[in-house]
């Protein structure tokens, strides 16, 4: 079993880490005395923060006052056990504790960090924050607005569970880890994808903020007569099927998708003009069983209640399913919940323990 060492707090590491978790890395998230900052995140369900829970599933947690000597100590015997070390401190905050990677790492340890634009910038890397810059906030509209989910964060996260995995991989050929720093702007700059490419190739800025496709008609939300409809044709056979489904004329300015993409706003109000005779659960029905892909914009209680969502619970709380099958199955952790037996996988004795509790150097010993 890989080891991590988790020194993240809020979303995106912690997000990182949980993957991790779920597929049976041994992940010892290492918290301040007071906590990572989101287990005081509303809203509360018996004292215990929801935001918290949603990402540290399957971790232990141990409780240590990084701000002494003793401490310090302490993690960085924790890092010699570790085969991954994940960290999204601020750059230059883990060096200045004496546990930065020339300090700590042994030749083996794969260790990433996640900061919002690399070493040398002192920027926190929150999700708005990083939206912004990134390009994403000024694509949604005007006011630019962020996406509702933190996708700065969450698609850090998931490039950096790819940086543990490929590093492992490598580490496999070659007996040595690396570090790899993932940078939050260069991931908002991936995620521009088509959008960048367009810009840095063809000089086309991104078309004004709309749910319609650059490239593709139709492809857009549709306002039926009770709800939106997503309806995206990406080829002449989906927009056949459309077509026929809601009986359009047929017009030489829809003959292909260049011309149907310079006559959109035509095609979008003749598409609109027959949806709203009808409610968005029979045209989702009509159309889908045409062949035409088609989803109803539900609203998140709507989402979770689809037949096709796979829910669970583990010690009390409810989540979504990840995408990939769990191979662990532990609750989020209390405050220093398994600091004592952590502090015993790495050699401290019953009497050490307890001295490091009652000298308030780490938390929680129990587990």
């Amino acid at each position: 079993m890989y080891r991590v060492v988790d020194f993240t707090r809020v979303l995106a590491g912690p997000w990182a880490t949980q993957v991790l978790g779920d597929q049976g890395f041994d992940v010892v998230k290492v918290e301040a005395i007071e906590g990572d900052e989101t287990r005081r995140f509303l809203p509360l369900v018996e004292g215990e923060s929801v935001y918290f829970a949603c990402a540290n599933r399957n971790k232990r947690s141990i409780a240590i006052d990084l701000k002494r000597a003793e401490g310090r100590d302490i993690a960085a015997r924790l890092v010699a056990t570790a085969d991954v070390v994940v960290e999204n401190f601020r750059p230059g905050v883990m060096e200045r504790l004496g546990l930065g990677y020339d300090a700590v790492a042994t030749e083996k340890t794969v260790w990433v960090t996640i900061s919002a634009l690399g070493p040398g910038h002192d920027l926190a890397g929150y999700d708005l924050v990083l939206q912004s810059l990134g390009g994403i906030a000024t694509l949604t509209g005007e006011p630019p607005r962020k996406a509702g989910p933190s996708i700065a964060d969450l698609a850090s996260a998931m490039t950096a569970v790819q940086a543990v995995l490929f590093a492992l991989l490598e580490r496999g050929r070659t007996g040595r880890g690396k570090r790899v720093d993932v940078r939050m702007l260069d991931v908002q700059h991936a995620l521009l994808a088509y959008y960048a490419s367009a810009w840095l190739n063809a000089g086309q800025l991104p078309p004004e903020p709309s749910n319609a496709h650059p490239s593709i008609a139709p492809y857009n939300l549709y306002r039926c007569r009770d709800g939106w409809l997503a309806i995206c044709c990406a080829n002449e056979a989906l927009w056949q099927k459309l077509r026929d489904a809601l009986e359009l004329e047929s017009r030489p300015q829809w003959a292909d998708i260049h011309a149907r993409v310079s006559d959109r706003e035509a095609l979008d109000a003749a598409i609109t003009g027959k949806l709203v005779a009808h409610g968005v659960d029979h045209w989702a029905t009509h159309l889908g069983a045409a062949g035409v892909p088609v989803g109803k914009a539900n609203t998140v209680p709507e989402s979770l209640a689809m037949p096709a969502a796979r829910l669970f619970e583990l010690g009390g709380w409810t989540f979504p399913a990840p995408p990939l099958p769990m191979t662990s199955h532990r609750p989020p952790p209390a405050l220093g919940q398994h600091t004592g037996e952590i502090l015993a996988e790495i050699g401290f004795s019953s009497g050490e323990i307890a001295r490091l509790v009652g000298s308030g150097i780490v938390h929680g010993a129990g587990g």
